[in-house]
């Protein structure tokens, strides 16, 4: 019967234990890296063969293409659709690439603002 007894308060010590373990043991969750990137906004239009509901909406930053996503606002997300070939700085949480699945990297929309056009030098 002292048997049964010591060996369940054991038990129960390394259960709570493993417990404690367990709670510190868990991932925190990662802050969103938030970027701001100036490009050229560029429209890919939905492939119905494809099964596309919605047209893909590039930023070309250079020789990078950025994904751009709809974030908690979708009011400021909905204006980038009639920018095409105009000149945007896009702030948000960046999403890093995870082929095969989502091989390009995305932002997900909080704030846009078109870039003005470069003052043209004065001619003399």
């Amino acid at each position: 019967m002292k048997n049964r007894i010591i060996g369940g308060i054991i038990a129960l010590g390394l259960l709570a234990v493993a417990a404690g373990a367990w709670a510190q043991a868990k991932p925190e969750a990662k802050k969103p890296v938030i970027v701001e990137k100036t490009g050229v906004i560029e429209i890919i239009k939905a492939d119905p063969a494809k099964h596309e509901k919605y047209d893909t909406i590039l930023l070309k930053a250079g020789e990078e293409s950025i994904k751009l996503l709809p974030g908690a606002d979708k009011k400021v997300f909905k204006p980038l659709e009639k920018m095409a070939g105009k000149t945007v700085t896009v702030k948000g949480e960046f999403l890093p690439p995870n082929p095969p699945k989502y091989p390009l990297a995305a932002i997900k929309v909080q704030s846009v603002v078109e870039a003005k056009a470069a003052a043209a030098p004065a001619k003399k």
